[in-house]
């Protein structure tokens, strides 16, 4: 339960407006409707949902949406540049490969960016500072930016370096692969005092990017926790993608909690590809009641295709804690848990249709999404504590393909499958 405010009554949970996933863009406001569905087994279900660059309002109830059979599979890896998936164990991820002995970078709260961060005793203060080094460098091989523990106030970073065929990895100072939280000292904290995000991943070169974070503590930032934006204009060679997110605790995220307007998601990704977020922690992640249903756990937007989101706990989420928007496809949403998360749904997807919305602010409009994937999650209660629907699909409907955009529906594409869900709220 949130320390700082109590839950939004029901009527609140299903109003919501989003401007997420675009910084350079302005909210404005738009009446949507919404089909939503329960998982009954097996489910197809279709999607809009808003992100980087509208505001949707909607307080037309649900209705219910159809659902059919789709069978279940382990794991998917998906081709970045394709969409196309293949079946694997994803129970690990390797790293990419490199010098035996990374190029490192060491932070500390005591340390001094005068430094050169080459050692636990020459430690750097900030990641902009690390950015800084690595980009002098080039280094032609891993990296890793080690974290001694601690708390870091007020840090903010674009980050533009990587290397397609080696990892950046921001890692605690003690954490050694295949570690659990239990055998590190513990998370190193980034506290934002209400900046707009930790860090932005800004690189849309059509590459993977490789950037790892594990086990660290991101709060009280407004915008977003970690913010990976390619271009939502080039969707074929606009990209980045192969990123890791794995142990991390975000909390206390959004408007609720620091000044502002809006928070639109812990983790956003625009254009940004094959990502593997996993073990993480979503708690408290809300904005205030006006703009609730803009924040989400995930926020999976333009372009965003191939993701796998398994294993994690969101708990506290004031918006749907899973938003998929503009043809973000065949994405695995698998074995997580919902407490206490959603005003519409736990998984709803919206694109914002320049024939119905005067206030789209992408040139040519959006798309549907396409072969998402929702399974064997465990869903507990909508914010405000009530039953929610497993999915909903927001302006336009399960079936409505508009104009300028392809309709997959004649190749046998389904918008989202679902299986195996299973639903507990007292």
């Amino acid at each position: 339960m949130s320390t700082s405010s109590a839950r939004l009554p029901l009527a609140i949970a299903i109003t919501f407006a989003c401007a997420c996933g675009d910084a350079n863009t302005t909210a404005t406001s738009a009446s949507l409707t919404s089909t939503t569905g329960v998982d009954t087994g097996e489910t197809t279900a279709l999607a809009t949902t808003n992100s980087p660059g509208t505001n949707d309002n909607s307080s037309a109830p649900p209705t219910t949406g159809p659902s059919t059979t789709d069978a279940t599979t382990d794991a998917t890896t998906v081709d970045p540049t394709t969409g196309l998936s293949t079946t694997e164990d994803t129970t690990s991820t390797s790293t990419t490969g490199g010098d035996d002995n990374p190029f490192t970078v060491y932070l500390d709260p005591a340390g001094d960016d005068a430094r050169g961060g080459s050692s636990p005793d020459d430690a750097v203060l900030t990641l902009a500072r690390a950015h800084e080094i690595l980009v002098a460098a080039a280094p032609d091989r891993d990296v890793e930016v080690r974290i001694a523990q601690g708390t870091y106030v007020g840090q903010s970073v674009t980050w533009t370096h990587y290397h397609p065929d080696h990892r950046v990895a921001f890692m605690p100072a003690d954490y050694d692969e295949g570690d659990g939280i239990d055998d590190i000292a513990g998370r190193p904290v980034f506290d934002g005092d209400g900046a707009g995000a930790l860090l932005t991943l800004d690189v849309a070169a059509g590459e993977e990017t490789h950037l790892e974070f594990y086990y660290l503590e991101i709060q009280h930032y407004l915008h977003y926790g970690l913010y990976f934006r390619g271009d939502r204009l080039d969707p074929e060679s606009g990209w980045n993608g192969g990123n890791r997110i794995f142990g991390v605790y975000f909390t206390e995220i959004g408007s609720l909690h620091v000044p502002g307007e809006e928070g639109y998601g812990a983790i956003d990704l625009v254009n940004s590809r094959a990502n593997d977020i996993r073990d993480n922690h979503f708690v408290a992640v809300e904005n205030h009641a006006q703009k609730a249903g803009l924040m989400h756990g995930v926020y999976i937007a333009h372009h965003s295709t191939g993701n796998q989101i398994r294993g994690n706990q969101f708990t506290e989420i004031s918006g749907d804690p899973i938003r998929v928007r503009d043809d973000s496809n065949a994405n695995v949403i698998e074995d997580n848990t919902f407490s206490n998360t959603g005003s519409v749904a736990f998984y709803s997807d919206w694109y914002c249709d320049l024939d119905a919305n005067p206030n789209c602010t992408k040139p040519g409009g959006e798309c549907p999404s396409w072969q998402n994937e929702f399974r064997d999650n465990a869903l507990h209660c909508g914010y405000g504590g009530e039953q929610l629907p497993t999915f909903s699909y927001i302006q336009g409907g399960a079936d409505y393909v508009p104009p300028g955009c392809p309709d997959h529906f004649v190749d046998g594409w389904k918008r989202l499958s679902t299986s195996g869900n299973t639903t507990a709220c007292p």
